[in-house]
């Protein structure tokens, strides 16, 4: 209606599609490099979510301190991603198994992934749980591949890569990737100490750079927050974390 606005800001989680990587097939680069060239980002952000978000470029929010638009995913490319499956010795297909929560748009886009990775001849098992299961699952490293999004109690990329990638993290901490990497490790520890702004983004750019080398995750949505208001009541904002702030509303 005309009455109605929509406020939108972004938020401080990020959603991603994350590797395995001590699991075959995931424990090859090769595998999950061909992977990421083969799923169009952009059309999930489409056709699952109707363009509520915007497409991420990392596994962290630009609201996040510690943010860099620098780091680039890799493109949509199915040659590149047939001629990388084929060098990895899986040029007659490969079958993977893709763990989501039973959220509607998590199925969804499964779904639309799985359809993708059928253009490169990956056959994709969906395995949906409730979220207590999928949770289990993902702690004791039972999956392949997995939907899945970070959130960020802080603003501070510490916060996001202390727990995400950091080997001390495997597990329930938030390394649901199983990575481990000593530089990756090095830095996320340099950056904890660094009292200097912007020799700690550098660090963090760095740092985000090498996991997109190792290929560790795919970025696929910023969350955006949504908030419908009566076009007659302004002032009032969506912090990032998705509290309303009603501190200054006015009502006309």
């Amino acid at each position: 209606s005309d009455k109605m606005g929509l406020y939108r800001t972004e938020g401080l989680a990020v959603e991603y599609l994350g590797f395995n990587t001590k699991k075959k097939p995931f424990d090859d680069v090769k595998v999950r490099k061909a992977i990421s060239h083969a799923i169009e980002r952009a059309a999930i952000i489409k056709g699952v979510y109707n363009n509520v978000g915007t497409l991420a470029n990392v596994a962290m929010s630009p609201k996040v301190l510690g943010y860099s638009d620098k780091v680039k995913p890799y493109d949509y490319d199915l040659n590149e991603a047939k001629q990388l499956l084929k060098e990895a010795g899986y040029e007659n297909g490969l079958e993977i198994k893709l763990l989501t929560s039973d959220r509607k748009e998590r199925i969804n886009m499964a779904e639309v992934i799985q359809s993708q990775l059928k253009g490169i001849g990956v056959n994709v098992e969906i395995q949906v749980m409730e979220y207590g299961a999928f949770i289990e699952m993902i702690n004791n490293g039972e999956h392949e591949m997995v939907i899945n999004g970070w959130g960020n109690a802080t603003g501070d990329g510490d916060y996001n890569q202390y727990n995400l990638f950091h080997t001390a993290s495997q597990g329930p901490a938030g390394n649901h990737f199983y990575y481990s990497n000593p530089e990756v490790d090095e830095k996320i520890e340099a950056a904890r100490q660094e009292t200097d702004e912007a020799k700690r983004l550098k660090l963090y750019e760095e740092v985000m750079q090498i996991e997109m080398d190792d290929a560790v995750y795919i970025p696929i949505r910023n969350y955006e927050h949504l908030a419908a208001h009566s076009k007659n009541v302004s002032g009032f904002w969506l912090n990032a974390a998705n509290y309303l702030m009603i501190d200054d509303v006015e009502i006309k």
